[in-house]
């Protein structure tokens, strides 16, 4: 089967903001963080005068800045004092994520000494003085936001002016040892205003970006590639929450690709494919994990929980990737050919091949892949639910043909095993 070659775009300044949304969702108590840095950094900038462009980079450093974050622990303790106990182990995970996803790799760096002193960053050799402003900037703004979170607002939820006065106090005990003095400052003119407290909303943090001017680097047109380094960006965060989550969709990928294959798609085709699996998931993100995890059956509250992350992701793609068969491949996922699937009700007349393909994808690897709370199933029990499905006319049967053909190597795709005992196939119409 042929389709027409459709190009991709990303919007990189709503993945910017997603990765925020992302982070929010692993489990932090302290929601809309990265917003905040993003935005504090933004009018500090503005403060020193810095120009237009690096003023909105910094905005979006303020977004992803937590992005090596893996650990619930190690997130709630970066919030909860001035000085974590350790801090590098973030620093340099994020660095690694963003040298590896090329269009972010310019953020890498300021990432990776966002936590480290001024008094140490000045001298550093190897590391140019934009990124060691871009980074003490991040870092201040970072500290501020904790500083903030851990003041005591007053019954209208403002801070007061003794609140005001400690926070900056706090930041000249610490001026030209934690953070630079320029920027101390200027972030301690910034304090006194009023305004700059009552813009630190998430609304108005996302209405300031929408308004922000044209600057080339987020208006890159980047090719598929470089799309699904983005969307394994986003798998590796959403790691922090479940990693068999993301393992779960990059083998939906692996198996989409290599079944599109199989049935002589061509390779831009199959690759559009690996992109859809690996980001068919990205919705359930704001899946609770007591839900997500629950190795037992769903309430039916739990389980309209769970049916909400396909709706969930398209919402997420949608303001990302500017694709509509890649999104609608992806979301798809849990619709059925009998019209009984979920959240649109769609059948066979509404759904194409490649959304078909990546449903039985994800029901195969569903059942194979071993959770934390049970095994996953032989290839023969898995085969076998599977044509129980197609026989009630929920999954495509050609389709089914071909996983049926290919068994064994699917089944290691699935599982990550490098050996698997042949399937006995029954005889029968499917």
């Amino acid at each position: 089967m042929v389709f027409a070659k459709q190009e991709i775009s990303v919007d990189l300044r709503r993945v910017l903001f997603e990765i925020a949304y992302a982070l929010d969702a692993v489990g932090v108590d302290e929601i809309y963080h990265g917003h905040r840095v993003a935005y504090i950094a933004h009018r500090c900038a503005q403060q020193l005068n810095w120009s237009n462009e690096k003023a909105q980079f910094v905005f979006s450093l303020g977004l992803v800045h937590d992005c090596g974050v893996s650990d619930l622990n190690e997130r709630n303790g970066l919030l909860s004092q001035l000085v974590p106990s350790d801090t590098n182990h973030h620093c340099i995970r994020g660095y690694e994520l963003l040298s590896a996803c090329q269009p972010l790799s310019s953020m890498a760096t300021p990432i990776l000494y966002h936590h480290t002193w001024w008094q140490d960053l000045k001298p550093l050799a190897g590391v140019s003085e934009e990124d060691k402003q871009l980074a003490s900037l991040v870092f201040l703004a970072d500290r501020l936001d904790n500083l903030r979170a851990n003041a005591n607002l007053d019954c209208y939820g403002n801070l007061s002016h003794q609140c005001k006065r400690n926070i900056a106090e706090e930041l000249k005990a610490n001026c030209d040892v934690m953070f630079e003095t320029t920027q101390v400052n200027a972030m301690l003119e910034l304090i006194e205003c009023d305004d700059f407290w009552f813009s630190m909303e998430p609304r108005y943090i996302e209405s300031l970006a929408e308004h922000f001017s044209y600057l080339p680097f987020f208006s890159l047109r980047i090719g598929l590639d470089e799309s699904i380094e983005v969307a394994e960006l986003f798998g590796k965060i959403v790691d922090a929450k479940s990693a068999f989550t993301y393992q779960h969709s990059l083998h939906v990928a692996q198996l989409a690709e290599y079944l599109g294959t199989q049935l002589g798609y061509p390779a831009y085709t199959t690759r559009m494919l690996y992109f859809a699996g690996l980001i068919h998931d990205i919705g359930k993100l704001k899946t609770p994990n007591r839900v997500l995890h629950k190795p037992g059956t769903l309430t039916d509250e739990e389980y309209i929980c769970i049916k909400r992350h396909a709706t969930d992701s398209r919402h997420v793609l949608q303001r990302i990737f500017a694709n509509t068969e890649i999104i609608q491949w992806a979301s798809n996922h849990h619709e059925r050919l009998d019209g009984s699937g979920y959240p649109l009700g769609l059948d066979a007349d509404e759904l194409d091949e490649p959304s078909r393909l990546i449903a039985i994808t994800d029901v195969f690897q569903a059942l194979t892949q071993s959770r934390p709370y049970r095994a996953g199933l032989s290839l023969e029990k898995a085969i076998a639910i599977i044509r129980e499905l197609v026989e009630q006319g929920k999954l495509d049967a050609e389709l089914f043909r071909c996983l049926v053909a290919n068994g064994e190597e699917c089944y290691r795709i699935s599982t990550g095993q490098t050996h698997v005992e042949p399937l006995l196939v029954c005889n029968g119409s499917l």
